[in-house]
């Protein structure tokens, strides 16, 4: 059979890019030039690409239907590079789809951050020599951001400090290729190796690899120490660069070549297969084209997704190429895609829950993959042609079935009125959706007016009907906000919302609003009809009015001798001037008040008015105590801060010194001079005295007078390094404060008047000979000129600055003059000639010496920002120029111990000025190379050394100025490197011996104080030795710095005391705990069974009557606890037995009254029991009035003034208070004890 009629040619395609044949035999390069159709170019360019579900770096997005995650990070990269992106995800594979439009450079980065984003990323390392990073960095990282954008890749280039030479590229699989191929051809370039660069045609290039590129692999292998780079697919370049030893870059060029022979050789077939065929070609990672290629040996060539080409050409052996070509339509037919016309609102309908529904329908058709595109409103089935149709056919029935049952609409509302649609946490729009059973969505917010209503129609008519009603209700409603503190809202709502619920009630068709607790907002909101809004805001603002009125608060000091005078007995006092003001009271503790020197503070709350009238009341309780009094000492205003003191610590010495007593200032705003004092009279004299007397001593020694002077004529007044100053104030003892930069120029003279005038008058002579101006010249060696007006005359302005002022006038360059002009007062001339000639003769003197320092040492030797030896040229006056930095040299300081004869130009640091100052600071540079100094401490302290997070380490070495190298812990070393000057590391060595001596100090004394003491004790003397509230066990702590352990409930060494501390100080506590024990060991106990159902009566509220008992008896009682097996059994114990047996007695006797009341409650109990059963039980017969009694005496209440119906009993018997104070005692006479 012919080839011609086994391989008919197709239809040429008009719609395709080339208007020749499209299909049939041809040779390389036969396109004619002629049927290639113009291009015109465009600033907007379209990338299409396509992720896969297994490349997927979160596959969460494609789990279920209507996740917006996916979504919303393609609008934010939008966002951020001005592309526009559309994502498809398909139902099927769950793989995505991107199409991105935009400029070229916005283009690439959306896709990078897209690539980012959404596919795995992968990383791949790749060695190249150190030398070669920096032309792949280029100048400020140029080229290295240049290749992240083109290859959307991530690449990480090591720093030049760390020896290392790989490069790492993360990225996808494509971008990674792309990276790794530049990388590698651009170090192959800069390489001293032998190489050769091959120009053959792209489409050949699979034919050299071979399939899996195992023909490189094999070519590299027979020539060990070449390497071939072949640009990957996706780079456009017909080179291939082979570099590596000579001989074997001319084999493996030979053999390349051969190959390329070969391919000339190969014929090509162009065939038109639909575009969203091809990915079903190629196959996921490339595998359906690898296979083709390695069962025929014919490359099939697919256009770019991004190019609009759908022509597929299959390049290879003519033998193979009818065989590639069947597989090719057969992987290409394998896939049919139908449309469906949908929707986009019925989309969600057709997904179901979390994508049950086409879950449901592509069950049994695990091929079939279903696209659904809200913007085109289509379904698209993909998939094989058995499968395709009916997943069809069913999505047209549920299309047809939910169009003709489902109704949507929208209607579009104020979005100012969405929030109370919505409701409450959606209350509103719930309850709507329940009663109508639609799906109603409403934006919250501002950026869409449209709320949409999807179900059944009469369901959806309805909804839309009451919402539109409710919208016009909202539009005749006001709303208004009322400003009402926050602390108030409580009162406003009132217990349990009593108040709000009045005023709601009054305004029903009001909705109040007030903000949540937390919150912290003042704004309460009114919303309704508009009168009732109006009338129910004025209501509010009354409340609130009225509110302000009551909440003023007024602080009155009580002195602490007369604050239970004032409170009254049971407070009684404070009740009556209460009900009489209507006020509120916040009282301290009564039983606080004691022993205390400061006064009480009461808080009185309520009217102004009322407030002050309560105040009044206090003050004259608080008068009409004959030992209290109250005196005003005129102090003037300007003296109260200095009296009262830093937070009035000043004050608060003077009240203890003076018994207590309250002083109190006035407010500053108000500039009075009266000072209050209260309290004791003597009390109240002697801090009148002492207030008076201070106050004097302040006015004689603080008369102030005022100098103005000029700022430049200070210096001269001050003196070097003070010496004038110094001499005035010593001599008139007082204080001459100068003022800070940018103050007024104003001196300030404190002290005595006499002394004060005197030291004014000093410096007024002083400063009248610094006004005289006079004109001066000296000559200066015109070659000296320019080292004043360098720099915009920066020597000359310092001279200026420093001396008053003093104007300098060099001559201008051009009349070789030596004459220099200086006018100003005439001890700043002076002083200025001489600077000028002490410049001149330093720079006759000057010299120029060489300092050799590695430049290695450089950048320590200047210090941060140069610090170091800018003070080393203010110290010794010169200049010193360190040389240019050498830009393949060391980047950080190393210190090595080995040093080299030669001597090299970078290493030379040229130090000028005079002789002896070069010397001096070619000394302190030499001084300033670094050294390294180890410090063995012990490793156990070193994260003592280093401190929390390195804060102490950190702190030495900005301290002492080095780096403090602590060993890893995993090297377990002792050993610590210092790295710095020689005199800062020795500095800082010391610090670290030092520490390391405070650490063993530590250690030891740790060890000292673990010393531990055990001491058996039983059990029940253990509350004894704590004490009440554990006062004892702590004074015993405190008092011989010891931890002292007591046994916890359930320990089995339940006896057993630890105590732990110093050796002697253990001892002692041990012998202060047995004292305890042994005291209580001699005490008495007794036993006595008391009926528990009295224990509570005897015991009294919170323990007052058994205290009680215990104090009178002088004994201690202990009652049984719920466990205990005799819930009857108290025991009595104490030192004397009689006391013993009387308090036994004593609560016998409470027993036998105690226990008839008893009885006789439970006795009455069983009746209201009964009684509460009857009720129950005749709840369903009909109510009666049941039993009514009459005339009884309870109706008539006694009269108790009445001595008929309440007769004396004339012997005290009756008396409660005797009955209470002694034990009844028998007609048998007391009891014996045996």
């Amino acid at each position: 059979m012919q080839y011609d009629e086994a391989f008919p040619a197709l239809p040429p395609n008009p719609s395709g890019p080339n208007s020749g044949p499209t299909s049939g035999l041809s040779s390389p390069g036969a396109s004619s030039k002629w049927s290639q159709k113009m291009r015109i170019g465009s600033h907007t360019v379209t990338s299409v690409f396509h992720i896969p579900y297994e490349e997927r770096s979160d596959r969460s997005h494609g789990s279920s239907f209507g996740e917006m995650d996916a979504m919303r990070n393609c609008a934010e990269i939008s966002k951020d590079t001005g592309a526009h992106i559309e994502m498809s995800n398909s139902s099927r594979d769950q793989s995505l789809t991107f199409l991105v439009t935009g400029k070229q450079s916005a283009v690439l980065e959306a896709k990078r951050a897209i690539l980012a984003a959404f596919q795995t990323q992968a990383q791949v390392q790749v060695s190249i020599p150190k030398e070669h990073h920096r032309f792949i960095l280029g100048r400020g990282g140029a080229n290295l951001s240049e290749l992240e954008t083109q290859t959307a890749t991530k690449i990480t280039v090591p720093r030049p400090s760390e020896d290392s030479t790989m490069i790492t590229v993360i990225g996808t699989r494509e971008g990674i290729e792309k990276a790794v191929h530049r990388i590698r051809l651009l170090s192959d370039e800069k390489s001293k190796q032998a190489s050769e660069r091959l120009s053959i045609p792209k489409k050949f290039h699979p034919f050299i690899c071979g399939p899996n590129n195992v023909k490189v692999k094999a070519l590299e292998a027979d020539n060990a120490g070449i390497r071939i780079n072949i640009p990957p697919p996706s780079v456009p370049s017909d080179e291939i660069f082979i570099v590596g030893e000579k001989d074997g870059v001319l084999r493996a060029v030979e053999i390349i070549k051969q190959y390329h022979k070969e391919c000339e050789r190969y014929a090509q077939i162009s065939v038109e297969v639909g575009k969203a065929q091809h990915r079903h070609i190629i196959g996921p990672k490339r595998t359906t084209i690898n296979e083709i290629f390695a069962s025929t040996g014919v490359m099939v060539d697919i256009p770019p997704s991004d190019q609009p080409s759908e022509t597929v050409t299959l390049r290879g052996p003519t033998d193979a190429l009818g065989t590639a070509l069947n597989l090719v339509y057969e992987k290409a037919n394998s896939v049919i895609t139908r449309t469906i016309e949908a929707p986009a609102w019925i989309h969600k309908y057709i997904i179901g829950r979390k994508g049950a529904n086409i879950k449901n329908i592509t069950l049994d058709y695990n091929n079939v993959d279903v696209k659904i595109l809200d913007k085109e409103n289509q379904i698209i089935i993909e998939g094989p042609p058995e499968e395709v149709e009916p997943v069809k056919e069913q999505l047209q029935i549920c299309v047809n079935d939910l169009i003709e049952n489902k109704y949507f609409q929208d209607i579009h509302v104020d979005p100012k009125y969405h929030k109370h649609i919505i409701g409450k946490n959606g209350a509103n729009v719930n309850r709507l959706k329940e009663e109508t059973g639609v799906i109603i969505s409403v934006q919250d917010g501002e950026s869409s007016s449209v709320i949409h209503l999807e179900g059944l129609r009469s369901g959806v008519e309805a909804a839309a009907a009451k919402l539109m009603e409710q919208v016009e209700k909202l539009a005749g409603e006001k709303e208004r906000d009322l400003i009402v503190e926050h602390r108030f809202h409580g009162n406003i709502i009132g217990q349990r919302g009593e108040n709000i619920r009045e005023i709601r009630d009054q305004f029903n068709q009001v909705q109040i609003t007030f903000p949540a607790p937390g919150e912290k907002r003042d704004v309460v909101t009114v919303r309704g009809p508009k009168d009732d809004v109006d009338r129910c805001c004025l209501r509010l603002s009354q409340i609130y009015k009225e509110l302000l009125e009551s909440s003023y608060q007024l602080k009155v000091p009580v002195f602490p001798q007369c604050y239970a005078l004032v409170v009254g007995k049971g407070g009684q006092n404070i009740k009556k001037i209460r009900e009489d003001t209507k006020t509120k009271f916040d009282l301290p503790p009564v039983d606080e008040c004691k022993n205390k020197s400061e006064p009480e503070i009461i808080v009185i709350t309520g009217k102004k008015e009322n407030c002050e009238t309560a105040r009044d009341m206090i003050l004259n309780i608080q008068n009409s105590q004959a030992n209290v009094t109250q005196i005003e000492v005129m102090i003037p205003n300007q003296y109260h801060n200095w009296l009262i003191g830093t937070r009035g610590k000043l004050v608060q010495s003077i009240s203890e010194d003076c018994g207590g007593v309250h002083i109190k200032f006035p407010d500053s705003k108000t500039k009075s001079d009266r000072v209050t004092v209260i309290g004791p009279k003597e009390d109240v004299e002697k801090a009148k005295s002492v207030l008076l007397e201070m106050t004097r001593n302040k006015e004689i020694n603080s008369y102030t007078e005022t100098l103005d002077a000029k700022a430049e004529h200070h210096r001269f007044l001050i003196g070097k390094n003070g010496s004038n100053i110094r001499k005035i104030r010593e001599s008139t003892n007082t204080r001459i404060i100068f003022p800070n930069e940018g103050d007024p120029d104003v001196i300030t003279i404190i002290g005595k008047k006499e002394s004060v005038l005197e030291a004014k008058k000093q410096l007024q002579e002083v400063l009248k000979e610094l006004d005289k101006v006079v004109e001066s010249e000296i000559d200066v060696d015109p070659q000296h000129h320019r080292h004043f007006v360098l720099r915009r005359g920066e020597v000359l302005r310092q001279i200026s600055d420093d001396l008053g002022g003093v104007q300098i006038s060099f001559p201008k360059a051009n009349r070789n003059s030596s004459r220099v002009s200086l006018k100003g007062a005439s001890e700043c001339v002076e002083a200025a000639k001489q600077r000028i000639a002490q410049i001149v003769d330093e720079l006759n003197n000057r010299i120029s010496i060489d300092v050799v320092i590695q430049q290695k040492h450089h950048r320590t030797i200047m210090g941060k920002g140069g610090s170091k030896v800018q003070q080393i040229q203010s110290d010794f006056n010169v200049e010193i120029k360190f040389p240019d930095r050498n830009p393949d040299g060391p980047s950080e300081v190393e210190v090595a111990p080995e040093e080299t004869d030669e001597i090299k130009e970078s290493d030379i640091i040229h130090v000028t000025g005079r002789p002896d100052n070069c010397e001096g600071a070619k000394q302190a540079l030499l001084d300033q190379v670094p050294v390294i100094v180890q410090v063995d401490i012990p490793f156990e302290m070193h994260r003592f050394i280093i401190g929390q997070r390195g804060k102490d380490v950190r702190e030495l070495m900005r301290l002492h100025d080095v780096n403090i190298t602590v060993p890893p812990p995993d090297q377990n070393s002792n050993t610590i490197s210092i790295v710095g000057s020689p005199k800062s590391a020795a500095a800082a060595k010391e610090s670290l011996l030092e520490k390391r001596a405070e650490l063993e100090a530590v250690k030891a004394d740790k060890e000292a104080k673990s010393f531990e003491v055990e001491l058996k004790v039983d059990r029940d003397f253990h509350p004894k030795i704590i004490g009440k509230r554990g006062a004892k066990i702590t004074e015993i702590r405190k008092t011989y710095d010891v931890i002292i352990q007591l046994p916890k409930k359930d320990d089995p060494n339940e006896d057993i005391i630890t105590i732990t501390g110093y050796e002697d100080k253990a001892l002692a506590a041990r012998d202060a705990i047995m004292s305890i024990v042994n005291e209580l060991s001699e005490r008495v106990k007794i036993d006595v069974e008391i009926d528990n159902r009295v224990h509570s009566r005897i015991i009294g509220s919170r323990g007052k009557n058994v205290r009680s008992i215990m104090n009178d008896f002088g004994v201690e009682i202990r009652f049984p606890r719920a466990d205990e097996p005799n819930p009857n059994l108290v025991t009595i114990s104490g030192n004397d037995i009689d006391k013993i047996y009387d308090a036994r007695d004593f609560l016998l006797n409470r027993e036998e009254e105690y226990i008839q009341d008893v009885t006789d409650n439970e006795y009455m109990q069983q009746f209201v029991r009964d009684s509460n059963t009857g009720k129950e039980a005749g709840k369903k017969e009909k109510q009666s009035n049941g039993f009514v009694v009459k005339g009884a005496p309870w109706e008539h209440p006694p009269d108790t003034e009445s001595k008929e119906e309440f007769p004396s009993f004339g012997n005290g018997l009756g008396s409660n208070e005797s009955s209470m104070s002694r034990p009844l005692s028998s007609v048998w006479g007391p009891r014996k004890h045996f």
